[in-house]
């Protein structure tokens, strides 16, 4: 791909958007980046700042390649709008439709199961009780919508059905037989999305699916000869999900649910269902980290894998008596059944590399996850083809270092062409090119960062009533339009509770008042209400203009302590001689933050205020590393003069005194975060 064939590419794909689109430099530095990665086979590392255009700027160059090429996103959302607003406005701009062809897959669950949908005509042959209240208008509703629809995907319904309804009518992981065991195979809308994928030069999927991918061994997606992952600071997590396993009652219960629909009542299916119970009982009295392959958990795990396999084998002397469907029933069965004892005796004998735990609950879970994943995604797909990593936040440095060694990644090493099929070295990492594409936004000119430095720190048990009257203080000067980011849900009921004793007027929306998408929908549509919510509204909310003029964080969003998965990362860096608040805990709350502090500036003429209502972010020695992360937000400590610039914004003007007088504190005044 030659820089000028990639340039005026993109060119007309920017000059085909409504309206014109404008000069970004950061937009073309990113294209000539991703071009050059897939040439060389090299490992790309790119933070391309909110605004900066990154989906055209490495859509084009996969278009224009000539390469197979899977592009991976952290959130259904942004897969959707690629899918049906970025990749159609490519390929007709560049004049490709029909040269180069693309196709979405997402995860079954996501597709609506055309041999669930017969089976449950009959409702007793496959559910133990009604799904949800409206089931049977549910069921109704999506048996005329399966003849009339192509692909079956929950995101085309024309209207929504119960969560309950809908995942009683899909498959689960683990839980398909496949199209060549299933009666309903040769019309299955996911089957038709994978035949697509199979041919597609461009496939659009979701990380989730990416990573259970890698985890299968490499027998989800087609063969391809690039993967993009946009939203790439998820990876870690995404990954280490899916390296990782779980166990609970009910998935013990479920799959003797199942296995009883199919050889009755079996002396092992009761087992498993028994000893389902007993590892309720067990995990009722453990929490945290545990050691699995001891104690009662241990006699419980062992039981159950036991019992699962000897029901398993029932089912498969009974496969080959029925008719169609009752083949279908019995390979979902026995697929169900060999994944749980593959887990079970995995749980019950952790590799050095993995910890163990139980999360509490209505139902507790026993989980399983390697301590680093990225060692693993190096060996299963850093040396097998070259990954372009791409986010509007990667963290702070010149190199990302935390993203990367999270990701399988050595910062310390130059990037080489990847050898294809090779073994990863022991204790070597591949190394990367890094790339920092500048937003076209003018951060310091449309935004403050503010930290009250005279609040006493989260601790100090003086703290929630300071930081109340200081968030109260802050929505009343930007008459609410806010967002306000939570660390803990005792938090939103506790600032919820507040505001709307405050301000009777506005409209506070609490996180818990309904989906996601509805709440920050009726929040872009009051104009002036305020949002409080948790970690999940710290990233994928986009509400451009004047409704979101303030984004409050209360506190530094650091792990928590006893986070069994984190500890174990802290004991790992413990060992090697570093330290793990330095090294594990800093950067991963650096990026939780940017990516908090990124909901406010979504566009050139977004202006407001970002307040992190925790002093330690203006008076801890770690504070840099923090900072770093960030947009480079002029700086305040003076709550007097925010309030002024918020107020100033419903007047339709600017401070100018302010300005000038942060912009000198920025340099190095007393008022400077």
């Amino acid at each position: 791909m030659a820089e000028g064939i990639v340039l005026d590419a993109l060119a007309k794909a920017v000059d085909a958007l409504p309206g014109a689109g404008e000069d970004r430099p950061g937009q073309r530095e990113l294209t000539l980046a991703v071009a050059d990665a897939m040439l060389t086979e090299r490992h790309l590392v790119a933070q391309a700042g909110t605004g900066s255009g990154k989906s055209l700027a490495y859509l084009v160059p996969a278009l224009v390649s000539g390469l197979r090429v899977v592009v991976a996103t952290a959130t259904l959302a942004l897969q959707d709008q690629l899918w049906r607003k970025d990749v159609p406005h490519v390929l007709d701009a560049l004049g490709l439709r029909g040269e180069r062809t693309a196709a979405m897959l997402k995860g079954r669950s996501n597709y609506l199961c055309k041999a669930k949908l017969e089976d449950a005509q009959d409702e007793g042959t496959l559910f133990e009780s009604r799904p949800s209240k409206s089931f049977a208008a549910d069921l109704r509703f999506l048996t005329k919508w399966s003849g009339t629809t192509i692909t079956g995907d929950e995101a085309d319904l024309p209207e929504s059905v119960a969560k309950e309804s809908w995942r009683a009518l899909t498959c689960g992981p683990g839980e398909c037989p496949g199209a060549a065991k299933c009666f309903a195979g040769d019309d299955c809308f996911a089957e038709a999305a994978r035949t697509r994928a199979a041919t597609a030069d461009l496939l659009i999927v979701n990380t989730s699916l990416y990573c259970a991918h890698l985890a299968s061994g490499g027998y989800v997606l087609p063969e391809h000869d690039v993967v993009i992952f946009d939203e790439a600071h998820e990876l870690p997590d995404i990954a280490t999900r899916a390296f990782g396993i779980d166990c609970s009652a009910p998935r013990l219960r479920a799959l003797a649910a199942r296995l009883r629909r199919v050889v009755g009542d079996e002396k092992s299916v009761e087992r498993v269902a028994s000893l389902g119970d007993e590892l309720e009982r067990v995990l009722g009295y453990t929490e945290g980290r545990v050691r699995p392959d001891r104690g009662d958990l241990a006699v419980v795990l062992n039981g159950a894998a036991e019992a699962v396999a000897t029901a398993t084998a029932a089912v498969n002397r009974v496969k080959d008596d029925g008719d169609a469907a009752d083949a279908t029933a019995c390979q979902a069965a026995m697929q169900l059944g060999s994944g749980a004892l593959l887990d079970l005796r995995r749980l019950a004998a952790p590799a050095e590399d993995e910890v163990a735990w139980v999360e509490g609950g209505r139902y507790p879970t026993l989980r399983l996850a390697p301590v680093e994943v990225g060692v693993r995604i190096a060996d299963v797909l850093l040396t097998k083809q070259p990954c372009v990593f791409v986010s509007a936040t990667m963290g702070s440095g010149e190199r990302f270092d935390a993203f990367a060694r999270a990701a399988g990644l050595d910062p310390l090493v130059e990037a080489e062409p990847v050898d294809r099929g090779a073994s990863l070295a022991a204790d070597k990492l591949p190394g990367y090119v890094a790339l920092r594409a500048e937003s076209p936004f003018d951060f310091r000119e449309q935004a403050y960062l503010y930290v009250p430095r005279h609040l006493p720190e989260p601790r100090d048990p003086g703290w929630e009533a300071a930081a109340g009257t200081e968030l109260g203080d802050l929505v009343e000067a930007a008459d609410g339009h806010a967002l306000v980011l939570c660390t803990s849900r005792a938090a939103v009921v506790r600032f919820v509770t507040t505001l709307r004793e405050r301000f009777p007027d506005h409209r506070i929306i609490a996180q818990d008042d309904g989906p996601k998408a509805l709440l920050v929908e009726q929040f872009a549509a009051d104009g002036r209400a305020v949002l409080v919510a948790t970690r999940s509204f710290w990233q994928g909310v986009d509400v451009p203009g004047s409704t979101l003029s303030l984004v409050v964080v209360d506190k530094l969003p650091f792990a928590r302590p006893d986070d069994p998965l984190e500890q174990a990362r802290r004991a790992l860096a413990s060992k090697r001689g570093e330290n793990p608040f330095v090294t594990i805990d800093v950067p991963r709350a650096a990026l939780a933050l940017a990516q908090g502090a990124g909901r406010l500036v979504r566009s050139r003429t977004d202006r407001g205020v970002v307040a992190v209502l925790d002093s330690r972010l203006a008076n801890a020695g770690y504070r840099a590393a923090l900072l770093a992360a960030l947009p480079p937000f002029r700086r305040s400590v003076d709550g007097d003069e925010v309030r002024a610039f918020l107020r100033g914004l419903l007047e339709g003007g600017s401070d100018e005194s302010g300005s000038q007088q942060v912009a000198g504190a920025a340099a190095g005044g007393s008022r400077s975060v």
